[in-house]
């Protein structure tokens, strides 16, 4: 276990594990350290069942609980999980494997995953134009990516060279 004291905890109904080990799949430097199963019934289950998944996503240490269902849903566009992508291979890579299997595309580089959490898949350079750029740059820069849903380098960098 790593000295890092936080770790976002992602509340399921009851597919904590199956999610974990999905997430697990798609990044690198990724695993499930521990599967915690309830020695006792409990409001959301009954003993044997799995409570609290601990894994890490690219270093980054997470749990997941199954905490059963909840009326207002588990998940919502308050909160996300922004992925910083090296090039668009990787913005591909990401967004196909979270929007496979029941995952929605939404817009301007977020989508909806098939457990109903929401990431943004951002290339590294988006932040770089909207940083360094002039302020028409940057304008340019925003206004192509509120036209796309996945995002794409190569309409970005036009927007931020004029094109």
């Amino acid at each position: 276990m790593s000295d890092q004291i936080l770790a976002p905890c992602l509340w399921f109904d009851s597919e904590a594990e199956q999610a974990a080990n999905f997430y697990v799949s798609v990044f690198p430097r990724s695993h499930v350290e521990n599967v915690m199963r309830s020695p006792v019934d409990w409001p959301a289950g009954t003993a044997g069942d799995v409570i609290l998944v601990e894994f890490v996503l690219a270093g980054q240490r997470y749990q997941a609980l199954n905490g059963g269902p909840q009326d207002t849903g588990v998940f919502n566009d308050a909160v996300s999980i922004s992925v910083a992508c090296e090039n668009q291979a990787e913005v591909d890579r990401y967004w196909d494997a979270l929007t496979a299997d029941g995952g929605e595309p939404v817009m301007c580089g977020w989508l909806k995953d098939r457990f109903g959490l929401r990431w943004q898949i951002v290339p590294r350079v988006y932040f770089e134009m909207m940083r360094d750029g002039s302020a028409s740059q940057r304008t340019r820069v925003m206004e192509a990516m509120l036209e796309q849903v996945k995002m794409d380098i190569a309409l970005l960098e036009g927007a931020y060279r004029g094109g």
